[in-house]
C-alpha cells in the first residue's frame, strides 16, 4: 500500500492522522481507493458529543462514528473546557474561534482500538507475586469472576471485616457509585487519584482562602506569575495554552519559576530557574519587598485579611539577600519581580505540583499570600474562586463504619483530603503497624506500581494482601500483581458527568459513542453487579442496587439503572434536568447562563474559619501534623527534609508533558510517534564536571535504588538539578511501552507530606555517573 507525501498530507489535513492510520479501517487497498474511502468517510456517520478522558482534563469532544467504529475525534466547541475558563470570552468568541484539544485527546482512537487491550476476565494461577514474576493468567468466564470476587467480599462482611477492604480508583470516573458501594459494604477505605496529584496545593490554598482549587484568569491578566507549573504542555485543561498565549499576545508579561526550562517557560517573557523546594523562601522575600516599599493593598488587607501584622513581622528579615542564598535567585531579580508584580494590575499567580516535597504546603501558602498582599483575588485577570455547581451526589442511608480509615484519615492528617493517603496505606500494609491489617483490594484504573513513590514498597504491600482485583483496559504493572483482572472500558465506551473546572457552572456529558468492544460491562455496571449479588441495602431497607433511584420500580438492566442514577444527580444538582435532556443540549453540555462572577467574597466572605484570607491561621495553634511536628500558623519557610549530600549531590525532579498522561498512555502507538522514550536532562556545565556527554548511558543512583538512563545535555535546567518526564520505565502495559525510558519510583521511599498526606514524588537526591 503506497500513499505519496502529498496524498498523505491532504488526507490527514481533511480527517486527521488518527483516522488515516486507524487499524480497523483498511486491509488491502490502493492509494486511490484509500483516498476516496477516507474522503467519503469524512462526511459519513454521525458525530456524538462526549468528554475526553485521556487525562483528567475532561475536554469536550465530538466522536465521528461510522458503521459502529470511531474514526475521528475533534474538539466540541459547545464545551468551554476546550476554549476558555471565563464565560464572557466563551459566550462571545467560543463558536467563532472553535475549541481545541491536546495530542492525547487526538490519540483517543488508538486507546480504544489498542490491540493489546484486556478482553476477558483473567485469573492468576501462579501464587508467587512480584516484579518479573509471570502471573500465569488464564481466561475465565464472567460468571466465574463474579462468583469468586463476591465470595471473597461476602466472607469479609460475614466475619465483620468489611473495613479490611481497600478500594482505589481514578478521580474523574464514576467515583460516586464506587463511594456508594464502599459505604453500603461497610468499608471506610475508598481512595482516589487526587492524593497522588495536588492535595498539597489544595491544603495550601485552603489555609489561605478556604477553597482548595482556585483557577487563574490568565486571559485578562497583565502579569502572569507561575510557579512549578507547565500548563502549555502538561495541559491540565485544554483551554490553558490558549488563555496564556492570548494574554501574551495582548501584552502581558509572563514569568515562570521552575528548575526546568519547560515548554511553558520557553514561551514566557522570563524564566527564573530556582533550587527545588525553595519556592516559599522566594515568596517570603517578595512579600518583604512589597511591604517594605509600601506596595501592598492596604484597603484589601484591612477589609479582607487576618494576621497581616504577624506576617509583616515574620517577613521583616526575609530579605532578597536571605532568599538568594536559599533559592539561588539573585537578590536584584527578586526585588525587580516584587515591584513588577505589585504594581501591575491585574496580576495573577498560581502554583501547582512542583511542590511535591515535605515543605510544599507552606510554600503554596506563602506564594498564595502574595495574591492577598496585593489584593489580586477574584477579579478579572487575577486568581479566581470558581463557582463549582453541577450534579449532586445523592445521600444514602448508611451506618458509618466504627473502624477508622486505614491511613489515619482526618484524625492523623490536619488537611486530610477525601482521596486518602496512599503511601501511608502502603507503609502500613508493609510494616503491619496500622489499626488493622487489610485483606483485599479492588483497584480501578490505577497503576499503583508506577504512580506511588517507593515502587519496591508498593510491590511488597500488594503481595501482603490476600486478594487483589484489578479493573483496567491494559495489563499494567499493577494488573500483573492481581489475583483477578477485569477488562475495563475506555471513556469512549461509558458514561460520566463532568462538572468542569471553569469559573462558572458547566456540566458536560461523557457518554458511550460505541458499545464496549468485547461485550464487557462498564465499570459502574461491574460495581452494580457486585452490589446486587451481595444484597447490599440502605439502613432503611432500600434495595439500592435494584430499585430505580428516580422511581420505586425494579430496574434489571444495569445500564438503565445507571442512567437513572445520573439523572437523579442532575435533577438534584444545579442543572435540574434529566440525562436525556442533557444529551439533547448542544454538545451534550449544560452551560449556566449566570456566567463568571467576581468578588464573590463580598457576599459571604471567604470559606476560612475567619471568613477572610489568612496570613495567619489561628486554628493551627497547638496542633501537630501526622509526624508530630508543629503545625505553624504562618506560611513559614522550612527547608525540605531530604537535601543533597556529598554522596548524592543532585536534586532529581520530574514533570508532565502533552505527549503522555502519567504512566498510563505509553502503549499508545500514536503518542509514541510524538515521543517514544525519555532521557535524563542534565545541565551542560554539570555534565562536563561529571565527564558525561550527550547520549551517554548513565547510572542514576540514590540510597534507595539504582536505575539506568540516557543523558541529555541542556542549558535548560538548574545546574544542581537533573530531571525527566514522569511515566516511563514500564516492564508491562504492552509491547509499545515496555523498556522505554526509566522509572524514578525505585529511587525514593514511600513518603507523604505531614499536613495533607500528599504523596511526595519529587523529593529525591541522586548521583549520576557513566555506565
Amino acid at each position: 500500500m503506497k500513499v505519496n507525501r502529498r496524498d498523505f498530507l491532504k488526507l490527514t489535513g481533511a480527517v486527521g492522522v488518527g483516522s488515516v492510520l486507524n487499524p480497523l479501517w483498511h486491509k488491502k487497498a490502493s492509494a486511490g481507493s484509500i483516498k476516496k474511502d477516507v474522503l467519503t468517510t469524512y462526511q459519513a456517520g454521525e458525530w456524538i458529543p462526549s468528554c475526553c478522558h485521556m487525562c483528567g482534563g475532561t475536554t469536550g469532544i465530538l466522536a465521528q462514528v461510522v458503521e459502529g467504529r470511531v474514526v475521528r475525534i475533534k474538539p466540541n466547541s459547545h464545551n468551554p473546557v476546550g476554549f476558555s475558563n471565563i464565560s464572557g470570552d466563551f459566550f462571545e468568541n467560543g463558536q467563532k474561534e472553535g475549541a481545541v484539544m491536546c495530542p492525547k485527546g487526538n490519540a483517543g482512537v488508538m486507546a480504544l482500538y489498542d490491540p493489546e487491550r484486556i478482553r476477558k476476565p483473567l485469573k492468576r494461577t501462579n501464587p508467587q507475586k512480584g516484579i518479573g514474576v509471570d502471573p500465569q493468567f488464564k481466561e475465565i468466564t464472567w460468571e466465574e469472576a463474579y462468583t469468586e470476587i463476591v465470595a471473597r467480599l461476602k466472607t469479609l462482611r460475614d466475619q465483620s471485616e468489611a473495613h479490611k477492604l481497600l478500594w482505589f480508583s481514578e478521580d474523574h470516573c464514576f467515583t460516586h457509585i464506587q463511594s456508594d458501594f464502599c459505604d453500603l459494604f461497610g468499608t471506610p477505605n475508598y481512595s482516589m487519584h487526587s492524593n497522588l496529584c495536588d492535595t498539597a496545593r489544595k491544603a495550601g490554598f485552603k489555609m489561605l482562602m478556604g477553597i482548595d482549587r482556585p483557577v487563574p484568569d490568565a486571559l485578562n491578566s497583565k502579569y502572569i506569575f507561575l510557579w512549578g507549573w507547565n500548563p502549555l504542555s502538561a495541559t491540565k485543561w485544554a483551554h490553558l495554552p490558549r488563555i496564556f498565549t492570548r494574554a501574551l499576545e495582548n501584552g502581558a508579561k509572563f514569568v515562570v519559576v521552575d528548575p526546568h526550562f519547560s515548554y511553558t517557560a520557553s514561551k514566557a517573557t522570563e524564566w527564573v530557574p530556582i533550587r527545588p523546594a525553595t519556592d516559599g523562601a522566594f515568596a517570603l522575600a517578595l512579600g518583604h519587598v512589597i511591604i517594605q516599599e509600601d506596595l501592598h493593598d492596604k484597603k484589601f488587607i484591612e477589609q479582607w485579611t487576618v494576621g497581616f501584622e504577624k506576617y509583616k513581622d515574620y517577613v521583616k528579615d526575609k530579605t532578597p539577600e536571605w532568599a538568594e542564598k536559599i533559592t539561588t535567585v539573585p537578590a536584584k531579580t527578586i526585588r525587580r519581580i516584587a515591584r513588577e508584580f505589585a504594581t501591575t494590575k491585574p496580576a495573577v499567580l498560581d502554583i501547582w505540583s512542583g511542590t511535591h516535597s515535605t515543605n510544599g504546603v507552606y510554600g503554596i501558602w506563602a506564594v498564595g499570600a502574595l495574591a492577598a498582599l496585593t489584593g489580586q483575588v477574584d477579579q478579572p485577570g487575577t486568581l479566581m474562586i470558581p463557582t463549582k455547581k453541577g450534579n449532586s451526589h445523592q445521600h444514602l442511608h448508611t451506618e458509618k463504619s466504627k473502624y477508622p480509615r486505614f491511613d489515619g484519615g482526618k484524625e492523623k492528617w490536619p488537611y486530610f483530603h477525601k482521596s486518602g493517603v496512599y503511601v501511608e496505606m502502603i507503609n502500613r500494609l508493609v510494616d503491619g503497624k496500622g489499626p488493622y491489617q487489610p485483606k483485599m483490594a479492588v483497584i480501578v484504573f490505577q497503576n499503583m506500581m508506577l504512580s506511588i513513590p517507593g515502587t519496591r514498597n508498593v510491590e511488597q504491600a500488594l503481595k501482603n494482601l490476600e486478594f487483589v482485583v484489578c479493573v483496567d483496559t491494559m495489563m499494567s504493572e499493577t494488573a500483573q500483581m492481581a489475583d483477578i483482572v477485569i477488562p475495563g472500558t475506555t471513556y469512549l465506551e461509558r458514561y460520566d458527568l463532568n462538572t468542569h473546572w471553569v469559573t462558572w457552572p458547566v456540566v458536560g456529558l461523557r457518554q458511550p459513542v460505541v458499545k464496549p468492544l468485547f461485550g464487557q460491562p462498564a465499570e459502574y455496571e461491574f460495581v452494580v453487579e457486585l452490589g446486587r449479588r451481595l444484597g447490599l441495602k440502605e439502613t432503611n431497607g432500600n434495595d439500592f442496587f435494584w430499585k430505580g433511584v428516580m422511581s420505586e420500580e425494579s430496574i434489571e438492566d444495569k445500564t438503565s439503572w445507571y442512567e437513572e442514577f445520573l439523572s437523579k444527580e442532575l435533577k438534584n444538582g444545579e442543572p435540574k434536568i434529566t440525562l436525556e435532556e442533557l444529551k439533547k443540549l448542544p454538545g451534550a453540555t449544560w452551560v449556566s447562563q449566570e456566567g463568571t462572577k467576581h468578588e464573590k467574597y463580598k457576599e459571604k466572605g471567604f470559606s476560612t474559619p475567619s471568613q477572610k484570607m489568612q496570613f495567619y491561621a489561628s486554628e493551627h495553634e497547638g496542633k501537630k501534623d501526622a509526624y508530630g511536628a508543629e503545625v505553624f500558623p504562618l506560611p513559614v519557610y522550612i527547608p525540605r527534609e531530604w537535601q543533597p549530600s556529598n554522596e548524592y549531590p543532585l536534586f532529581l525532579i520530574n514533570w508532565k508533558e502533552a505527549s503522555q498522561t502519567h504512566s498510563r498512555s505509553q502503549n499508545n502507538k500514536y503518542l509514541a510517534e510524538i515521543k517514544s522514550t525519555d532521557t535524563l536532562r542534565i545541565n551542560t556545565k554539570t555534565a562536563v564536571k561529571l565527564g558525561i556527554k550527550n547520549g551517554d548511558k548513565i547510572w542514576i543512583e540514590s540510597p534507595h535504588g539504582k536505575i539506568q538512563g540516557v543523558a541529555e545535555l541542556t542549558e535548560g535546567i538548574h545546574p544542581e538539578v537533573v530531571g525527566t518526564q514522569h511515566g516511563w520505565g514500564h516492564w508491562a502495559l504492552g509491547e509499545v511501552a515496555k523498556g522505554r525510558g526509566f522509572h524514578t519510583g525505585f529511587l525514593l521511599p514511600s513518603k507523604a507530606d505531614g499536613l495533607s498526606g500528599q504523596a511526595l514524588h519529587k523529593e529525591i537526591c541522586v548521583r549520576v555517573y557513566k555506565v
